[in-house]
């Protein structure tokens, strides 16, 4: 698979911690791996005691989990999970919907 440099590009540099930005350049070649390593950075497995990073680093490794989200279509397989497809559903037409020919709501809706 390719190197991910657009996802770390730019962005070491702003994480405060060596061994995270350590960490992220062995995971470079494996975007599922660094994807989990960055998830469970923002977990507290200390039992409450973990203070959380500073703005700069949170902010660059939010950045960094959404770009691989994005590369491994994470988006994509989370909405089909969460909002499955029912087979049983059919619309009414196949135009697409326009105010002209949108249903008008019960007042309150």
């Amino acid at each position: 698979m390719d190197r991910l440099p657009d996802v770390l590009e730019g962005r070491l540099e702003q994480i405060a911690y060596p061994h995270i930005r350590e960490r992220l350049l062995q995971l470079r070649d494996d975007p599922q791996a660094m994807l989990d390593y960055v998830n469970h950075l923002f977990l507290d497995t200390r039992g409450g005691t973990r203070r959380g990073f500073d703005f700069t680093t949170a902010a660059a490794l939010m950045d960094i989990k959404h770009d691989l989200m994005v590369r491994l279509d994470e988006f994509t397989r989370i909405r089909e999970e969460i909002l499955p497809r029912d087979p049983l559903f059919k619309a009414v037409t196949d135009q697409p919907a326009t105010r002209a020919n949108s249903i008008k709501l019960p007042k309150n809706w």
